[in-house]
């Protein structure tokens, strides 16, 4: 069985092509080089988690999109004196920003309760146990919600933000 370490260095290419579709989609604001050494950095580290009886590509993508949404999120919360010395930065400086407004419109075109559970899940950063006692269903329901929703946000950033 071939390590890790192995399977990321083949999944590059495939991980690379969706980054820079994740950045060229957030107006700028994702630099796609950056997202990549942070995804690869966080599943060097996150790597016992990683089932090496399943593909890969799933489990880094997944890693690729949380850490897509915590760029937006940085950027949007990074304090005012940095916006002002960077120009470049001013897209993501409110919350009301073009690109949390695309963000926005992609999870409300998400049914529920997939919808909730991302949110609670990435937004509010809620654990799968905490989600399910919000909403009055098992863990493994919570799971298979967040990963609906997940593949359905993916396909629709696939068509494009603002469709």
């Amino acid at each position: 069985m071939r390590s890790v370490e192995t399977r990321l260095i083949a999944e590059l290419p495939r991980l690379r092509a969706y980054l820079r579709r994740l950045a060229a989609r957030s107006g700028g604001v994702a630099d796609a080089d950056e997202l990549e050494q942070d995804v690869l950095t966080q599943a060097l580290r996150s790597r016992g988690s990683y089932d090496p009886s399943r593909a890969i590509g799933p489990w880094l993508r997944t890693t690729a999109f949380r850490t897509f949404l915590d760029h937006l999120d940085r950027r949007r919360r990074m304090p005012r004196a940095l916006v002002e010395e960077d120009p470049g930065l001013a897209v993501v400086s409110s919350p009301d920003s073009d690109d949390r407004e695309q963000v926005e419109q992609l999870l409300n075109r998400l049914p529920d309760p997939g919808q909730e559970v991302l949110r609670r899940f990435h937004l509010r950063e809620q654990s799968v146990a905490e989600i399910a006692v919000a909403l009055g269903m098992p863990a493994g329901t919570v799971k298979s919600h967040l990963h609906r929703a997940r593949r359905r946000l993916a396909a629709l950033g696939a068509e494009g933000w603002t469709r």
